[in-house]
């Protein structure tokens, strides 16, 4: 019993680690190709890649669009830059106020 826990977190443990690695990729592409300077550390990176993922991959099925590997990690990269949009836009619009 004790066996069959531990490879089950290390399944876990692989997955999200996996996943947190993904994220930050995503979110480093996006940042490259999204025109301008973000003040965003590795943290909110992460975060943009994987909610940018969740949002960009939930558009391409509302589109009926394919969301294979390739197609998946545009859809990520195209929703991160969505998110990188908005973060842009609130950034200069509290920026403008002050």
């Amino acid at each position: 019993m004790t066996a069959l826990l531990a490879l089950f977190a290390t399944f876990v443990g692989g997955w999200i680690v996996f996943n947190l690695i993904g994220a930050f990729l995503v979110g480093l592409v996006a940042r490259a190709v999204f025109p301008g300077r973000q003040n965003v550390g590795w943290p909110m990176t992460i975060l943009i890649g994987f909610i940018g993922g969740i949002v960009g991959k939930l558009i391409f099925a509302l589109l009926g669009w394919p969301s294979g590997f390739p197609m998946g990690f545009v859809a990520s990269v195209l929703g991160s830059c969505v998110l990188l949009w908005i973060w842009h836009q609130r950034t200069n619009a509290k920026g403008d106020a002050a």
